[in-house]
């Protein structure tokens, strides 16, 4: 990277930085697509992951090429064009805008979105391009496994699924809901609407590294994506116990995509990389991961998307997740906790 290049950055991240405390705003609509507000974990980069920053309650703009990642939390977004999109936990969105039409490429993830008639809006997963059929508004829910497998269930208007590989086929995606390349075998809820089993007595809540509820394992070994399934805990993990645990992380998983978990004593539970979990008891090698990568892995989630909101299980990667399946149900408010404190546990709010 030149000189030049690396001060242009820098000027650019210096504008973000005052945009969270300047009283003015510092984008106009011309410069970006639009905004984003963050709900716990989420961060934005503009560099292509060289750096990210927080996303908070304060808008910050969304750029040609940003990427934005969430973990724990959510992010809201609002277009330049009326559309608003809710990016669910443990996801990754990039932007780009070309030929005037702003694309949302889902990496892996869930999320709703809301688009006026006249959006500018298309979504885009590896293995499909969803365009928009502008006779009316369009609301639903789309989600990305960790093999790519695609998702999307209308709940009002239609998009068109045009799929990208294999038979290429083009359907007129309705409230039928519509999977590429096919629907998986394993049942379970793949959207934040379907309804959920009961949790199970012996559920055990895991948590992020800064002590926010992620959800809970099953008995199975699943996890369930569920913020707010049981309380956060009043502070972070120490540094050291996650340092610990990212040492037991694969070297190739070393990265911002890899979110260790504890149970609420500090025992390690496992990670999830991007899409996938690995349950502790069945982590990969080098050579597992290679070859276990775009399949569902050891526990991994549909994507990290079924465990999103409302309960999904991170094994399958999106919308599954666990093994099998997650599920999550992004825009209500969390339920109040399931499972109550442990006695006698300092780091346990009530």
């Amino acid at each position: 990277m030149g000189a030049l290049e690396r001060m242009v950055k820098s000027a650019i991240f210096g504008f973000l930085a005052v945009s969270l405390v300047a009283p003015f705003p510092v984008w106009s609509d011309s410069t970006s697509l639009g905004t984003v507000r963050g709900v716990r974990a989420a961060r934005l980069s503009i560099d292509g992951g060289k750096t990210w920053l927080a996303v908070t309650g304060r808008a910050l703009p969304v750029l040609d090429g940003a990427e934005l990642r969430t973990t724990a939390g959510s992010a809201v977004l609002d277009l330049s064009d009326g559309s608003r999109v809710s990016v669910l936990p443990f996801s990754a969105v990039r932007f780009r805008e070309t030929n005037g039409m702003s694309g949302l490429s889902i990496l892996h993830g869930r999320l709703t979105f809301r688009l006026p008639a006249d959006t500018r809006v298309e979504i885009l997963t590896p293995l499909a391009q969803l365009t928009p059929v502008r006779q009316g508004p369009m609301v639903g829910e789309a989600f990305v496994g960790s093999d790519g497998l695609t998702g999307l269930k209308m709940a009002e208007g239609s998009l068109q699924v045009k799929q990208m590989a294999g038979e290429r086929r083009t359907i007129l995606a309705s409230l039928e809901p519509v999977f590429v390349p096919k629907r998986p075998a394993p049942s379970g809820a793949f959207f934040s609407t379907d309804p959920l089993p009961p949790v199970p007595a012996d559920a055990k809540g895991v948590f992020a590294p800064s002590g926010e509820s992620v959800g809970y394992l099953g008995p199975d070994g699943k996890l369930v994506i569920h913020p707010g399934f049981t309380n956060d805990l009043t502070r972070p993990f120490p540094p050291k116990l996650v340092q610990l645990a990212m040492a037991k992380v694969v070297e190739n998983d070393r990265n911002h995509a890899a979110t260790p978990l504890f149970d609420v004593n500090g025992g390690y539970v496992g990670y999830l990389s991007g899409p996938i979990f690995y349950a502790h008891s069945s982590q990969p090698t080098v050579s597992d991961v290679a070859t276990t990568r775009g399949l569902s892995g050891a526990t991994g989630a549909i994507g990290a998307i079924g465990a999103i909101g409302a309960g999904s299980v991170a094994g399958l990667g999106v919308g599954i997740a666990a093994g099998k399946g997650a599920s999550a149900r992004p825009d209500p408010p969390p339920p109040a906790a399931t499972k109550p404190c442990p006695p006698n546990n300092p780091h346990c709010r009530f």
